[in-house]
């Protein structure tokens, strides 16, 4: 399992170091690809217990996605997220409620591609914040540090139940150790990429990210688990799906967008 990790994180880092390299479109076209496939993933861990559900589910993240896009590009017209939002929610919702209305299932995968396009959508406005790209770098370092040292601490120390209906893996242990090694982080890539604002508070955005990290991995199980499924997919060796790798990181990148806007002047 753990070579199948690493594996596939040899040749997935590369492209998201590459699209954060080459700028906001590009990385507002990963967005867009992990969000449909992240769509059609709730879709299917739904299926088992209602049935097929509504192509018109992949629509919310995917024009969540295609928001940020906009807004990442530097048209500064919020008010184009909210029209997107609400235009595809209310194509799915009335798709899905004219099919299945009794069903839970249908229902909460609604909420669920609606939650993780909108904090998607953060992504391409976070690079092009300041123009740099050194934000949305500090919110995928400060989730993989939260998640790292949260599994590797889990693993070897873990005995402790964190939300054992939810997710019987995690402990206490492993995910205050990854909300340790997340302030930390936010602190030290403070200094190492000069961002303009204090250690400290980079500190405060590594501590609130990874706590957003930690508590948006228990959604996704917590999803999963109402699903009946292990992983959201198989498209990752190792991983899972796309729905798996972006459950923390979804978050983080809101928080770390909104924390930045609130800190610099």
């Amino acid at each position: 399992m753990l070579k199948a990790r690493i594996l596939s994180a040899a040749v997935g880092i590369p492209i998201v170091i590459g699209a954060i390299f080459i700028g906001t479109s590009a990385v507002g076209i990963l967005i867009i690809l992990a969000s449909i496939i992240a769509g059609m993933e709730i879709a299917q861990m739904s299926t088992p217990r209602v049935g097929n559900i509504n192509v018109f589910t992949a629509v919310i993240p995917f024009s969540m996605a295609v928001a940020g896009i906009l807004i990442g590009l530097g048209s500064g017209e919020w008010w184009l997220l909210a029209v997107v939002f609400g235009a595809a929610g209310f194509t799915a919702i009335t798709f899905e409620a004219m099919r299945i209305i009794r069903s839970r299932t249908s229902i909460l995968a609604i909420i669920a591609a609606g939650y993780f396009g909108l904090l998607l959508a953060h992504g391409a406005p976070l690079r092009s914040l300041d123009d740099t790209f050194d934000w949305l770098l500090t919110a995928i370092l400060v989730t993989f540090a939260t998640d790292t040292v949260s599994y590797f601490v889990g693993t070897w120390l873990g005995s402790h139940r964190l939300f054992p209906l939810v997710s019987p893996s995690k402990t206490w242990e492993g995910a205050l150790a990854g909300i340790i090694g997340g302030t930390g982080a936010g602190a030290g890539l403070t200094i190492l990429l000069e961002l303009p604002i204090e250690t400290s508070e980079g500190a405060l955005i590594g501590l609130i990210a990874s706590l957003a990290a930690v508590f948006g991995d228990l959604i996704e199980s917590g999803f999963k688990r109402l699903s009946r499924v292990k992983d959201s997919g198989n498209i990752i060796p190792g991983h899972g799906g796309v729905l798996d790798r972006i459950d923390s990181l979804a978050p983080s990148l809101a928080v770390v967008y909104w924390m930045a806007l609130w800190l610099t002047p």
